[in-house]
């Protein structure tokens, strides 16, 4: 029976509904309908002004015909109190009542003026007839299109609220029509509120854009359904017409008829509610105990309880059998969990809603290593987790019924466990739990692999950057240093990469232990290592303390101890920069390559000329690139003699470069650009070749003089030197010994795969083979004997201060000694007077270059120093400064 009565309520509810429904729709019908009339009296007006403005009379200003006319006109529209035709100035000399009236006050005539159109006023008080009017007026043009007056037409509000009255409103409906000016032109139906403003809420309805609906108060304050249409929303008419339905009194029917429904309702209820019960005292009561018996022994947890034949009719007979069905499969399906929960390979417990353990399977029970926890208090059993995040995950998966997801780490189980929380039907929630402890511990060593230098243990590039942009965002960075081991390339090759690997992690180590605090030491990659440096720990001059740190005592690698230093290039962070991560790690590496073209061993802090310098270095690479590929570059020769006679022996090649703009630029404006560009092996094959085109011309004159050629590094460690240098001989039928290769000590140092071959293939090939810049390397005896130099060359740095410098004194004469015991020959650069000379020739040194014998000169001028026959003559490109002369260095 209750469904019947809550179908009956609910039927009710709808219809009510669909009533209020219909008041709203039957309000904005009756609102459209008034609309529609209000513009059809307007239009009408218009066409009655229209064709008025078109008679005679009206426009030849007939003053008596006229009056005839517009009195006939208003007997025919008795709507009108008055019609009128007022000249410009105002004055009405024509009209259906009485002229001279002056109107020129009044607004609408002042718009009919202004616009020469139709226009509709407001609500006003007839002058002629002291009655509510709503007024119509209309331009009057003459031929010209000049204004010669404005045709009036006094709207009688009065008969307007009559006719509307007589079309008839709904039931507990009231109608209103504003006018343009917003005040009330009529009220129905007892003309509240006319001539008076529209009330302030319902001035929105008046501004609207499209007709509607609202629930508000009406002009006499009751609360209504109001439906309105605003001015030329939806049709063209200048008014706004609002009608206001009292929802109570329309819905008092519908209520009535529910009422009547539901005591009907309660009456057919209560007889068979009479029926029902005498019905279940003599045919019910005894199956429904068998039933209820059955029940309540399955909810005590007998699953073998069943109802079974009941043997009183069929339709209890087939209630037990479905009953005991249900039973039996809901103990089949039981069983079928219980074997599922038991084979799975997660822990599973179930918790009831006082926190009670209700069940737990073989593999929990095993893993708590307690086989009575069922029945114990859930908190107790997991001690910790009740007061922090965990017990509040079980709490809202608990209390909310929401399925949750979530890992955590378990001191006491000793291990990390992913726990999923199914809320059940029953109130219970089952909890599965996995032991992900090994998947855990191999995705923290993939993400310290991932964020970690593998070979010093330090964070890597990607670790740094992601720290860098946390600092920078929170306004903590306020340095970021690029520290680089300066000559870390030559620990490689000359010892190979094994005692580099333990270099660096004995670095990381010492720069970590430096750094501390908040500050970060990270390896970027390679010899380069970047810190952070935090505004809480920014004190101190941490730049110079991990230099510091690098040169305060040697580094051990097996039992070979080294002494390292490196350059610092760093940038300060000024507070709340703009700047990015990326824009900061560039500029602390302009900074870093000034320190280490400074000399290395150094803290260079970032300024804006650092920027202005590698753009410089910049444009010069590209313009070394484009005089390789113009072939801009020229050689130069310095001629060589041989003290005890001062004849001339040889030369030595130099490169210059004749720019397009600065003119001739010696090596020290290009080479170091150069020789690291890719273009260095096609010059340096240019040079071999232009150097043994100009050998082959000396010698095929009988000049046989000896031609000393430069190697860029990366000739030295390239395949097949040996075969190039011995075409490029061949193709110009000069014998070896007319040409030498100079090589200075860090090339001959190199451990470079390849170098020390190449130089000995040169040997064996009959070339000279001289070491340059003896004495200002690392060069070792060692060195000297596997290499089997030709000669050595003395650096003129040593020779610059001959005879008087003691120093100086003592290291020309070791090389010699030196040079004397290995067999070697010796040549001195950098020779610029006549003491040097008699010095040099005195210790035993053959062989000299430098100002003292000639600057370097064309090819030409060694031609003609030839033919002079003076070894010690001066020529060729005086131009060039002193420090040029020095040979690159490769």
């Amino acid at each position: 029976m209750l469904p019947l009565v809550v179908l009956e309520g609910a039927g009710a509810r709808q219809e009510r509904l669909e009533e209020r429904a219909e008041i709203a729709t039957v309000a904005l019908r009756t609102a459209h309908r008034a609309a529609a009339e209000q513009e059809r009296i307007v239009m009408g007006a218009r066409q009655l002004l229209t064709a008025l403005s078109q008679i005679p009379a009206i426009q030849q200003g007939e003053v008596a015909r006229c009056n005839l006319i517009l009195s006939r006109i208003q007997r025919q529209f008795e709507m009108y109190q008055a019609i009128g035709v007022a000249d410009t100035s105002g004055r009405i000399w024509c009209s259906s009542a009485r002229a001279g009236t002056d109107i020129s006050d009044r607004a609408y005539f002042q718009r009919a003026l202004a616009t020469r159109d139709f226009g509709t006023g407001g609500y006003v008080i007839g002058r002629l007839m002291g009655r509510p009017s709503l007024n119509f007026n209309l331009a009057v043009l003459d031929a010209r299109g000049g204004v010669t007056g404005v045709l009036v037409a006094g709207l009688d509000l009065s008969k307007l609220a009559k006719s509307l009255q007589r079309a008839g409103l709904p039931p507990a409906t009231r109608l209103a029509i504003a006018g343009p000016d917003r005040r009330i032109l009529v009220s129905l139906p007892d003309g509240t509120g006319v001539g008076q403003n529209l009330p302030a809420h319902l001035q929105g309805a008046f501004t609207s854009h499209s007709a509607g609906t609202l629930e508000s108060r009406w002009l006499d304050g009751s609360d209504r359904v109001i439906a309105y249409v605003p001015p030329q929303s939806e049709t063209a008419m200048p008014f706004m017409v609002a009608v206001g339905t009292d929802r109570v009194t329309a819905l008092e029917g519908v209520e009535r008829r529910a009422w009547l429904r539901m005591l009907l309702l309660v009456a057919t209820v209560m007889v068979a509610l009479l029926l029902t019960c005498w019905f279940a005292v003599r045919s019910v009561s005894r199956p429904m105990q068998r039933l209820t018996k059955a029940v309540l022994a399955w909810q005590r947890g007998e699953r073998d309880a069943r109802v079974g034949a009941i043997g009183d009719g069929a339709e209890f007979d087939a209630l037990a059998n479905v009953y005991d069905e249900l039973a039996d499969g809901y103990a089949e399906r039981h069983r079928r969990l219980y074997d599922a929960l038991e084979g799975t390979s997660d822990s599973v417990i179930t918790v009831s809603p006082d926190w009670t353990i209700n069940f737990l399977n073989d593999r929990a029970r095993g893993r708590l290593k307690s086989y009575d926890a069922c029945g114990r208090n859930f908190w107790a059993t997991f001690p910790g987790i009740e007061h922090g995040w965990v017990g509040d995950m079980f709490r809202e998966a608990m209390d909310q019924r929401r399925p949750l997801s979530f890992s955590l780490e378990y001191a006491p189980l000793e291990g990390h466990f992913l726990i999923n929380a199914l809320p059940l039907e029953s109130g219970e929630i089952m909890l599965f739990i996995r032991d992900v402890t090994e998947q855990h511990r191999s995705q923290e060593e993939l993400r310290k692999l991932a964020l970690s230098d593998a070979l010093t243990g330090l964070p890597n590039r990607a670790s740094a950057m992601n720290m860098a942009r946390m600092k920078l965002a929170e306004d903590r960075l306020a340095a970021l240093l690029l520290i680089d081991l300066d000559g870390f390339k030559d620990v490689n090759d000359s010892f190979g990469h094994p005692a580099g690997d333990a270099l660096l992690q004995q670095v990381a180590e010492r720069l970590r232990q430096c750094c501390g605090g908040s500050n970060v030491i990270a390896r970027l990659g390679g010899d380069e290592f970047i810190a952070l440096v935090d505004r809480d720990h920014a004190g101190g001059d941490l730049p110079a303390q991990l230099l510091k740190a690098l040169t305060d005592r040697p580094f051990y690698t097996g039992n070979r101890s080294m002494r390292v230093q490196g350059s610092c290039g760093a940038i300060i962070v000024p507070e709340r920069t703009q700047g990015t991560v990326e824009e900061l790690l560039a500029n602390a590496d302009l900074a870093l390559y000034r320190a280490k073209t400074e000399g290395g061993g150094r803290v260079h802090l970032h300024t804006s000329a650092d920027r202005e310098a590698y753009e410089k270095r910049r444009l010069l690479e590209d313009e070394v690139e484009r005089a390789a590929l113009n072939g801009e570059f020229e050689l130069f020769y310095q001629p060589q003699v041989r003290l005890c006679d001062s004849a001339l022996i040889g030369a030595e090649a130099l490169l210059r470069w004749r720019h397009p703009e600065r003119g001739l630029l010696s090596p020290c404006d290009f080479i170091a650009v150069l020789s690291a560009s890719r273009q260095a092996s096609v010059v340096g094959a240019w040079v071999l070749e232009e150097a043994c085109r100009q050998a082959s011309i000396w010698w095929r004159t009988g000049n046989r003089l000896r031609v000393a050629v430069n190697l860029f590094p990366d000739q030295v460690k390239g395949h097949d030197l040996a075969g190039m240098v011995r075409d490029t001989l061949s193709r110009h039928c000069l014998p070896p010994q007319a040409l030498e290769i100079e090589v200075t000590e860090a090339v001959a140092l190199s451990e470079a795969q390849g170098t020390r071959d190449n130089l000995l293939k040169l040997r064996m090939l009959g070339v000279w083979l001289s070491l340059d810049d003896f004495g200002t390397g690392f060069a070792s005896l060692t060195t000297l004997k596997e290499l089997q130099v030709d000669r050595l060359k003395i650096d003129r740095s040593f020779v610059a201060q001959l005879p008087y410098n003691n120093q100086d004194l003592a290291i020309v004469e070791a090389v010699l000694a030196l040079a004397r015991t290995l067999n070697l020959g010796v040549i001195a650069e950098g020779v610029e007077n006549e003491a040097q000379e008699i010095y040099l020739r005195a210790r035993g040194c053959q062989e000299a270059q430098g100002f003292r014998y000639g600057a370097p000169m064309t090819a030409a001028h060694i031609d003609r120093l030839v033919a002079a026959g003076d070894g010690r003559a001066i020529g060729g490109d005086n131009t060039v400064p002193r420090k040029s002369l020095a040979i690159f260095e490769v």
